[in-house]
């Protein structure tokens, strides 16, 4: 479970650092130049066509999720354990992925089953001790050492609505082909945690609390953030808690990570600045 957990953590992180002065000079490759459709009276618009004129849009707009926006959850997509607590659910919301695409979950998903819980034995007071962090409280119920399983979701296209097809090239077989493409979610629960989320800013680019902005132009002006290879981003971590039952689950949604929207920012400020809710407009 350890050596799948490490692997987990080698999928998603390591976007922006590495490489001199922190910089990571692999090309990424979403960025390439743009190619939109030139129109004039008689051009045969075929699938090939079609097609560009959707990428064009798309491309741009997950382009400017990923690298301006950013991934994260905007609202919603809270985790949640089913009465049972032998499943998991995920609550309506929106996200964008690490590759830039919006993630749209319009109703409470279905259950998912939790993966197989490791046999309990009761720890002794040198394992409880040694896995006590030094803020937890006395009483803190104890953990599993081992690092159970997180809760991720992922964009997933589904081809649908099929209809007759009139006509094809050399390769079709088929007379039936779908008309449409739902843009819909998976979700996936995975062995071992969530990597903890980390900031690769250089410490130079705020010094005494004031911004260094040479620093800041030469962390910028460095690279661009990778394309990823796994796209999806976690919601939850499922713990393992000790109860009188043996081990019970239990979800901490704090590693999900979050998109910076202009309005949560606006909010955020003004409560560093110490405006009360009656100072701040609504945006």
């Amino acid at each position: 479970m350890v050596q799948k957990h490490e692997a987990v953590q080698g999928c998603y992180e390591g976007t922006h650092h590495g490489g001199h002065h922190g910089h990571d000079y692999r090309p990424t490759r979403d960025l390439k130049a743009a190619v939109r459709n030139n129109y004039f009276y008689g051009k045969l618009l075929d699938v090939f066509h079609l097609e560009m004129e959707q990428e064009y849009f798309n491309s741009k707009r997950w382009l400017l999720n990923r690298l301006v926006t950013g991934p994260g959850v905007v609202c919603g997509l809270r985790v949640e354990l089913t009465d049972d607590e032998k499943n998991v659910v995920v609550l309506p919301g929106l996200a964008i992925d690490r590759c830039g695409r919006e993630i749209i979950v319009p109703t409470r998903s279905a259950p998912y089953p939790l993966p197989e819980m490791p046999q309990y034995e009761a720890p002794d007071q040198a394992a409880r001790a040694r896995h006590r962090r030094p803020q937890d409280d006395y009483d803190r119920p104890y953990y599993c050492e081992i690092p159970f399983a997180h809760v991720a979701i992922c964009y997933h296209e589904c081809k649908s609505d099929p209809v007759p097809a009139l006509a094809g090239d050399c390769d079709s077989e088929s007379w039936c082909a779908s008309g449409s493409i739902r843009e819909q979610y998976s979700i996936e629960i995975r062995h071992g945690f969530a990597p903890t989320r980390q900031s690769y800013l250089p410490q130079n680019v705020v010094e005494g609390g004031e911004i260094n902005y040479e620093a800041l132009v030469d962390y910028v002006t460095g690279s661009c953030r990778v394309l990823p290879d796994d796209c999806c981003i976690p919601l939850a971590n499922i713990e393992l808690r000790e109860s009188d039952n043996g081990w019970q689950p239990e979800l901490d949604n704090r590693v999900t990570p979050i998109a910076y929207t202009n309005r949560l920012l606006y909010q955020l400020l003004n409560s560093l600045l110490g405006k009360s809710e009656q100072d701040q407009s609504d945006v």
